[in-house]
């Protein structure tokens, strides 16, 4: 369990992060301050936490459209999530542009400072969680502001930057931060290694999370034709580091001390668990997102043992059985939280999951990516171990048992390597041209990252159409038949940097694909 060092920097980070800075040119340069660099990791980190995979916005759209939550029949809302109607004020891309790029100018700041103090352990720390920003910015838009971005008044509206070549750049960033790791394990100052509230100062473990921020920027592209001698040569300088990538029990786990109390409670438990109150009031989220039918039915007909962690029974656990609501009609009386599953105790506890840590990138989604290079001969080591682990680990992040995931594995096909190996007709019915290794893991790394992260599905889907019968919004409203493929850019573009904004053309969420989206 990570140390959680001094209330103090608890107290900074938290406070620190109740200020959130948007993506703003009217940012009052005549109020410029300075900041320990120390305290400015840590708010960055815990920001990063929040903003991200602890976020409302990563699970708003991508956990209904993904098929993982539905919305509740007791709220009449969220037309634009359930008809896929999204404009450029949607809610969804407004807010995750602003988050991200007022996350990116704290790294920035560090970097800077870590030049200025001859620290390059905070040069790597920003140049990591710059690419980890980033690439979820090409992944939600495309083309962004980049070069020129997070030059404050300098440059007020800055051109736009083709997405390839900012992920391309962003592995440049990540092979420059692993170098740095790699050069200074064992060399933070003590004075800063509370600051690091993510790995504690292990520059090993950091050099482990750029490897793996970078082996996902790298299979994001597998589909682009002409592209496997460029992947295989980034993949070269990754081993050459010699760092690896998140082993089993490594997760990227900020902790900057989280607390039962309102205001500090883990970030994804504030948005989609309960309040601090002792009389467990349900939070906004918990009340707006219940079980999707289409996964919960995917748990219980493969007598998954993590459908009782994703979910609870219906009322709350009052009730006997398991009810998914299938995504798109406005709900009815049927559909409220009495007679449908909600968001379980796998991911919000209400002992324990108010203070926990909150995942970046977790063990088995990295075990995931590795069995997939592997499959597709990109990295050594053997895909069905990596495979296995990865499916183990996800039980074990929902306090499950790895008896239980061997038990699962061994005894159902749509979880059994060897039945993929030998062309079992489970995963063939995807109707896919994909090998069957290939769709069997990425459909368990769906049916892994429910709730922990709903974008990384929503990215696999798009770039490989997995899982292939994710089911379409049945709402009237929905005249479009396909899951968006991506944001549209937010109206505060089109009011401040309308030129560079408008040179990329009229944008549709069903058309305007990220550059690796080519099926």
């Amino acid at each position: 369990m990570k140390k959680v060092y001094t209330l103090s920097i608890i107290a900074l980070s938290l406070a620190f992060g109740a200020c959130k800075k948007g993506f703003d040119i009217n940012d009052n340069p005549n109020s410029a301050t300075s900041a320990s660099p120390g305290l400015v990791l840590t708010n960055a980190l815990n920001t990063t936490a929040r903003n991200t995979t602890g976020s409302y916005e990563f699970y708003r759209f991508a956990a209904p459209w993904i098929g993982y939550w539905n919305f509740s029949g007791a709220y009449s809302g969220f037309l634009e999530e359930r008809s896929y109607n999204i404009t450029s004020n949607y809610a969804g891309a407004t807010a995750t542009w602003a988050n991200l790029y007022g996350n990116l100018r704290d790294y920035q700041y560090l970097e800077q400072q870590g030049r200025a103090l001859n620290k390059p352990y905070f040069v790597a720390f920003a140049k990591t969680m710059k690419a980890f920003d980033f690439q979820y910015l090409v992944d939600f838009y495309g083309d962004i502001p980049y070069s020129q971005a997070l030059q404050s008044t300098a440059i007020i509206r800055p051109k736009y930057d083709k997405d390839m070549a900012v992920y391309e750049d962003l592995a440049k960033q990540l092979d420059s931060a692993a170098t740095i790791f790699k050069a200074n394990v064992g060399k933070v100052a003590s004075s800063d290694v509370p600051f690091d509230i993510l790995y504690g100062g292990n520059l090993s473990k950091w050099g482990k999370l750029a490897n793996t921020i970078k082996l996902r920027l790298l299979l994001r592209q597998t589909e682009i034709s002409g592209r496997t001698a460029y992947i295989k040569s980034e993949i070269a300088k990754i081993d050459a580091n010699g760092l690896g990538y998140i082993n089993v029990g490594e997760t990227a786990n900020v902790q900057p001390g989280y607390l039962n109390s309102d205001g500090k409670l883990n970030p994804f438990y504030a948005n989609f668990g309960y309040t601090a109150a002792a009389d467990k009031t349900l939070q906004a989220g918990h009340q707006y997102y219940l079980a999707a039918a289409y996964s919960l039915n995917f748990y219980q007909d493969n007598a998954d043992a993590r459908l009782g962690r994703f979910y609870t029974t219906i009322n709350e656990g009052a009730g006997t059985t398991y009810v998914g609501h299938p995504f798109g009609p406005i709900a009815t009386n049927a559909e409220k939280p009495d007679q449908i599953s909600a968001i379980g105790p796998g991911l919000v506890s209400f002992s324990s999951d108010a203070t926990k840590p909150q995942p970046l990138i977790t063990d088995f989604e990295s075990l995931f990516l590795q069995a997939e290079a592997a499959q597709r001969g990109l990295i050594a080591g053997n895909p069905k171990t990596l495979y296995m682990s990865a499916v183990t680990q996800s039980f074990v992040a929902l306090d499950l048992t790895s008896a239980d995931a061997a038990s699962y594995m061994g005894s159902h096909p749509v979880a059994n390597w060897d039945d993929a190996a030998n062309n079992g007709s489970s995963n063939s019915a995807e109707g896919t041209s994909y090998d069957n290794k290939l769709v069997l893991i990425i459909k368990q790394k769906w049916a892994s990252l429910n709730g922990f992260n709903d974008i990384e599905a929503w990215c696999d889907y798009r770039r490989l159409g997995l899982p292939a019968d994710i089911p379409i919004s049945n709402n009237p409203a929905a005249t479009t038949r396909k899951i968006p493929v991506r944001m549209p850019y937010p109206q505060s573009e089109y009011n401040y940097n309308p030129e560079n904004v408008g040179a990329e053309g009229i944008i549709s969420q069903f058309t305007s694909r990220v550059f690796w989206d080519v099926k």
